[in-house]
């Protein structure tokens, strides 16, 4: 065979080096599909994350009539509306109409305990084309280099990762932005009436998984808007606002059939969404946002994503590259004015705009920052590839540094990660060991708001439920003296304090002044005084090669370490302090258990409280 000439050979070289880039891409999907579908069955089938729970719930509802007839899909009363709200309607539609595909392929799946595990294959392939999508977007704003880091940045990701073992419509969101962002990047670059069909689809399933989506309306718009600013684009800019319009009603008509009952019910539609937005802006008041009290804007989300859903040295660098990307278009715009704007703007908008709605929210779910990780990890490589290209200084190229310990850090988080998924759920260690050693009949003391322990619905070895009592404490309620009341009786009467999570321990002390008396009896407790010792606890943290990646669920607030666990604490250790609470409950919560060791009077217990109590009203006020 004849050697290329040599006007060929950089044909052939082009060729070859995309070939080994989609090869390099197929073992990076390969990667991130395989960390997304690892312990998919994490809590075997006992549903611990709420959110997730009432979406399978809601899906398993969800039935065509019968008979099958306009009059009775548009009634509000169909037994095809979800009635919820909270999320869009695509996702369980997508899962009911999979979960009955496989039903009649196999009757295994006619089961709710395989069911969810239909539900979370499907999170993890919409993530894992994500990673795909990243690779597309970057490559057209980038280049090949950036493309091939970002994409394995974004399958290293620990939220990616974590967000694909549950189906809360988070993976499917992220994915229907990313599509929109490069549906309207590729139309910024190329024009096209053309493009305003699958940028309206993508557009119009990414409000109808949720409508927290509804700033991509305004991409899209600017899409199209630099489209026809384009010297050489096919649109004049009076055809660009025929060309939105366009993309609106493909959107519109997407949504209506993915969503139909937010028009047809459309005031339960109005107060679900109504209802959502008054939980982010902190308008009601629930036990689980009031961790966010007093949490900084911005800071907060931007710290919990650079520690948490990233790793330090990949979220240091994602938000050192969106910087440097808001900074060179803000230098375009004010320097070279409108028409020197490219198809970056698009993605670097999104980041402003989505950035700057949720991180001004009261409540700050870390999961509401998924939609623009990828964006991130896409920086991130961009950053790190232009260091490695960087200058020497010094005789020494020490942005050379950089790209290995982002890529080394980011790998051994992921790593550390897997490890959760590693064990059984802490919950289900902790229900066994209390079947084990709890003799039946004993009063057990539990948190409303929170799963007790031992598990209610547990099934064989973890079936020990009826054999006890539970005595419930409303530690979320307002402080008082009936509570205090309420409180003694509880301490007196029970064996155990089972204490499922940190969801209230880890938030009411932080409100002292609202919540003095509860705040006490944490101080109490924690420390022994109520006469109760910790006798055992479950714990499950990042952990890979003896080194531990902690959260520290007693310093904030500044709680006594029970004495059980200070005894206990890994040597390779890294105390990162504290996570939010949404990143760890669902999936690695810190069950405790306290034994009563000693029987303290009511009298002997009411002094440890007795200067709180002073100041408590009789009974709860409403805040």
């Amino acid at each position: 065979m004849a050697a290329p000439s040599p006007h060929q050979r950089p044909r052939v070289a082009e060729r070859h080096a995309e070939t080994l880039s989609v090869l390099a891409l197929l073992f990076i999907c390969l990667l991130a599909l395989g960390l997304r579908l690892y312990g998919a069955d994490w809590d075997q089938g006992y549903f611990f994350h709420p959110d997730e729970r009432q979406v399978f719930y809601v899906t398993e509802e969800l039935q065509l009539p019968s008979p099958l007839t306009w009059q009775a899909l548009l009634d509000p009363e169909s037994s095809w509306n979800p009635d919820f709200f909270a999320y869009g309607s695509l996702p369980m539609y997508l899962l009911r109409i999979v979960a009955d595909l496989l039903k009649h392929a196999s009757p295994a799946y006619d089961v709710r305990y395989a069911y969810y595990l239909v539900a979370r294959g499907l999170s993890a392939l919409f993530d894992t084309v994500t990673v795909m999508l990243v690779y597309a977007l970057a490559k057209r704003l980038y280049g090949r280099g950036v493309a091939l880091l970002g994409a394995l940045f974004t399958a290293l990701a620990v939220l990616h990762i974590q967000l694909s073992h549950f189906y809360t419509v988070d993976t499917l969101l992220t994915f229907f932005a990313l599509a929109v962002l490069m549906a309207a990047v590729r139309l910024a670059q190329e024009g096209g009436v053309w493009s305003a069909l699958p940028i309206g689809v993508a557009l119009g399933a990414a409000i109808a998984t949720k409508v927290s989506a509804a700033p991509l309306l305004g991409i899209v718009a600017l899409s199209w808007l630099l489209a026809a600013r384009r010297a050489e684009g096919p649109l004049e800019p009076r055809a660009a606002w025929g060309a939105i319009l366009l993309s609106a009603v493909v959107a519109a008509l997407v949504f209506v059939l993915s969503m139909p009952y937010a028009l047809i019910d459309f005031e339960d539609f109005y107060i679900g969404v109504a209802r959502e937005s008054l939980m982010v802006q902190g308008g009601v008041d629930w036990p689980y946002t009031r961790q966010y009290i007093g949490t900084l804007p911005y800071v907060y989300l931007a710290w919990q994503t650079t520690k948490w859903a990233l790793g330090f040295p990949l979220g240091v660098a994602g938000f050192a590259g969106a910087l440097w990307a808001c900074w060179a278009q803000l230098r375009r715009l004010v320097v070279l004015r409108l028409r020197a704007l490219d198809a970056e703007l698009l993605p670097v908008v999104w980041f402003v705009v989505y950035f700057g709605l949720v991180g001004a929210f009261h409540t700050k779910f870390l999961r509401y920052m998924l939609p623009v990780l990828p964006l991130l990890c896409m920086w991130a490589a961009r950053l790190c590839l232009r260091l490695w290209q960087a200058r020497a200084v010094g005789g020494v190229r020490w942005g050379r540094a950089i790209l290995p310990l982002v890529a080394s850090g980011a790998a051994f988080y992921a790593g550390a990660f897997m490890n959760i998924y590693r064990h059984e759920h802490t919950w289900i260690r902790a229900t066994q060991w209390i079947c084990a050693n709890y003799a039946p009949s004993r009063a057990i003391m539990v948190e409303t708001w929170d799963d007790p322990l031992p598990l209610l619905q547990g099934q064989g070895e973890l079936r020990c439920t009826a054999g006890h009592v539970f005595q419930f404490f409303e530690a979320h309620d307002e402080d008082s003296k009936q509570k205090l009341e309420e409180l003694l009786d509880l301490l007196t009467r029970s064996d155990y304090v089972s204490i499922s999570s940190n969801r209230l321990y880890n938030a009411l002390p932080r409100l002292n002044e609202r919540f003095p008396l509860t705040s006490r009896y944490y101080e109490l407790l924690f420390s022994g005084q109520l006469g109760f010792e910790l006798v055992h606890y479950e714990d499950t943290q990042p952990s890979l090669w003896g080194l531990t990646l902690a959260n520290d669920t007693f310093s904030n607030p500044d709680l006594p370490v029970p004495a059980l666990i200070a005894q206990q604490q890994a040597d390779l250790r890294i105390n990162l302090g504290r996570a939010d609470e949404s990143f760890t409950v669902y999936d690695h919560p810190k069950p405790l258990i306290f034994q009563r060791t000693s029987t303290p009077s009511r009298e002997e217990l009411f002094a440890l409280f007795a200067d709180v109590a002073q100041s408590l009203p009789d009974t709860a006020t409403d805040e």
